[in-house]
């Protein structure tokens, strides 16, 4: 049952707090393992080195066989001298660095890498001359160069997987910085929101309270009273209004003379007394009582006979003007008029008055309309903030679990503050 406990405890989870995170993610950057299999690769490393400087010594000292030809002697021997030049330049090469961090591991294997890809290609080309000189040698050479590059490619992967634990903890420290960032978005909008439905509740129970108080108000006897004027009110100014139409009536049949005198007045054409009060008559009669308006219809009947009007129209013009004049319909639609005016004015005062108590309660219930509405408006943008804010923490959280999973090699949880769950 080894196998079986073996695999549970691999399985097992490892829970982090959030905020112990960048402590972990540093202690694993420092207790990298990366660097106990670097060493065993540099211990191999330094064993081939120990061999390659005994045996290019062997290779330096050996003597050919006195039967070679001449030409091979020479050939062999010349690729000999260039193989030490370049095999002894590799040695100097294999020297470890001081410091045993990615950056130099990875200039040191690179320099080493383009060292090692010189001497193989050199003694790759040499080789056939001097194998036939130094058979035994040149074997034992080759097998260390060979082996020199199985452990270049071991070097490599190690380099590679060292970077990319590192920039697995460095995107996890990224990560842990923008939950973290997201973690106090959510729980100050957590906060907002929960700060604004507390308000909006106040203001609706206050909204509530008043209407209530208005709706008292209006079944109320001072409630009954202000129907009342408001009645009277709608009453007085239809019979102001039936007044101004009367009043149009009664200057409606003057208002082609009107408009010719009003503009011969203005063409100096005729002299005027009373063209202020004409002009008013033509366009704004209700106005004009408020002036000479007979001494301005007599001014009229005066001149009518300048006017250019027909004898008909003329003739009837004159008759309206006499009306005016001799019955003064004019004048008792004027008094008429005060008189609503004045009643309209007190029933505009009593009514503000009276109203005062339900106009600062309508006042009030305006205010925390406007005030629910704006609140309301702030928490939907806070609770859809929120939303966007939550899919990226979301995203965020699922991709730092994946990488420390990475970094870890198995399951890690992630303990979080009370506030967020």
């Amino acid at each position: 049952m080894k196998w079986l406990r073996d695999i549970l405890q691999r399985e097992k989870v490892e829970n982090l707090k959030l905020s112990d995170l960048d402590t972990w993610l540093d202690e694993r950057r420092s207790n990298s393992n990366f660097e106990g299999l670097l060493q065993k690769t540099y211990d191999k490393i330094e064993e081939v080195d120990f061999d390659l400087v005994r045996d290019v010594k062997a290779l330096e000292s050996a003597e050919p066989d006195e039967a070679t030809p001449p030409r091979l002697l020479k050939a062999g021997l010349a690729a000999r001298v260039e193989i030490i030049k370049h095999l002894e330049s590799l040695i100097r090469s294999l020297a470890r660095p001081d410091d045993m961090n990615i950056d130099s591991v990875s200039t040191y294997h690179w320099n080493l890498a383009k060292g090692l890809e010189r001497a193989v290609l050199k003694f790759s080309r040499a080789n056939t001359y001097m194998a036939a000189l130094f058979p035994r040698e040149s074997e034992i050479l080759n097998s260390e160069l060979n082996m020199l590059s199985r452990l270049m490619m071991e070097l490599g992967d190690n380099i590679r997987n060292w970077r990319k634990e590192l920039e697995e903890i460095w995107f996890s420290k990224e990560l842990v910085a923008r939950v973290r960032d997201e973690i106090d978005k959510i729980c100050d909008l957590k906060r907002s929101t929960k700060k604004n439905e507390g308000n909006l509740a106040e203001l609706q129970k206050s909204s509530r309270n008043l209407e209530s108080e208005i709706k008292r108000f209006e079944t109320s006897k001072e409630g009954r009273k202000v129907e009342d004027f408001k009645k009277s009110l709608e009453s007085k100014n239809k019979e102001l209004k039936a007044i101004d139409a009367e009043i149009l009536n009664l200057v409606a049949p003057l208002t082609k003379a009107l408009a010719r005198i009003v503009k011969q007045g203005a063409s100096e054409r005729l002299s005027l007394q009373h063209r202020r009060v004409l002009d008013l008559l033509s366009t704004s009669p209700i106005q004009a009582l408020d002036n000479d308006v007979y001494g301005a219809l007599k001014e009229l009947k005066l001149n009518l006979a300048a006017l250019g009007l027909k004898d008909r129209k003329k003739e009837k013009t004159m008759n309206h003007i006499d009306f005016l004049i001799d019955k003064k319909p004019l004048e008792n639609l004027k008094s008429s008029h005060l008189m609503l005016q004045e009643d309209i004015r007190i029933i505009e005062r009593r009514l503000s008055e009276s109203c005062n108590e339900v106009n600062l309660l309508n006042e009030e219930l305006g205010q925390a309309k406007k005030e629910i509405k704006g609140l309301e408006v702030e928490l939907d943008q806070s609770r859809q903030a929120r939303t966007d804010v939550e899919k990226r923490y979301s995203v965020d959280m699922a991709e730092l679990k994946e990488r420390l999973q990475k970094i870890a090699g198995k399951p890690v949880g992630i303990d979080l503050p009370e506030e967020v769950n």
